[in-house]
């Protein structure tokens, strides 16, 4: 499938099964007022709830989905849960299938929205990814929920890039615990201070679990802020979604 998008909407350019549907919501095309303009999906930042309720369906309508993404009450935890029951817990930073109409939702807003699919396009995934979720293990977690990691097809979103994510000593060491080979997804700008590569880092842990066929969209949250919201960048913010279903 080719990286179509329109005003509310960036398809996943990748060449996972055709009855698999997977991409992110850009900030266009809902009602939200500044500074959630327009199309803020999360309740959790502030915005008239209203407003996000009817950008959600504006969503959905648009998407053409057949039941109602399940939102995840996010916690930068490991925690993925399985949407083929009936759980009433949400607390979790992603979600997979093995049932068609199924939408895996995450929001993020600078974090890195991952998508996973198996080849067959028998079970989907999608995680939020934010380093201490990423130190955690949910990468690895979420890769462990596939039986054949080598056949896994990833999509990495829309995130926050090198050039715009400084980060303290806490968040370098902390990487490095988790996998030493990190470091090489950090440039130094300080003796307190480095530059972090989230996209990189990913593609690591991927790499290391296994994982080749990984694509991405290469687009900042930070830099374009006409596209996409970026806690960085303002602080109060809303927050797109990145689904993934099978159709």
């Amino acid at each position: 499938m080719t990286n179509q998008s329109d005003n509310l909407w960036l398809w996943a350019d990748w060449p996972a099964p055709k009855h698999v549907r997977a991409g992110t919501s850009l900030r266009t095309g809902g009602v939200s007022l500044p500074p959630f303009n327009e199309l803020n999906l999360g309740l959790h930042v502030g915005d008239d709830a209203k407003d996000v309720v009817s950008n959600r369906n504006i969503l959905s309508q648009h998407l053409s989905l057949l039941s109602e993404p399940v939102w995840l009450d996010q916690i930068h935890s490991t925690n993925i849960i399985s949407l083929d029951g009936h759980s009433l817990d949400t607390s979790a930073d992603g979600s997979y299938t093995t049932k068609k109409n199924n939408a895996c939702t995450i929001m993020t807003a600078d974090c890195v929205p991952i998508l996973l699919c198996n080849a067959a396009g028998t079970k989907v995934a999608a995680i939020h990814a934010g380093w201490k979720g990423i130190c955690n293990g949910i990468i690895e977690n979420a890769v462990n929920l596939f039986s054949k990691p080598d056949t896994l097809y990833i999509w990495i979103g829309p995130c926050i890039s090198n050039d715009y994510y400084e980060v303290g000593r806490d968040v370098y060491e902390q990487c490095l615990d988790h996998e030493t080979s990190l470091k090489s997804a950090f440039t130094q700008k300080s003796e307190e201070h480095w530059y972090c590569d989230l996209v990189k880092i990913v593609k690591i842990i991927l790499n290391i679990s296994g994982v080749g066929l990984i694509y991405e969209c290469g687009l900042c949250t930070y830099k374009m802020d006409r596209l996409f919201y970026s806690y960085r960048r303002d602080g109060v913010s809303g927050r797109a979604a990145s689904m993934i279903w099978m159709e």
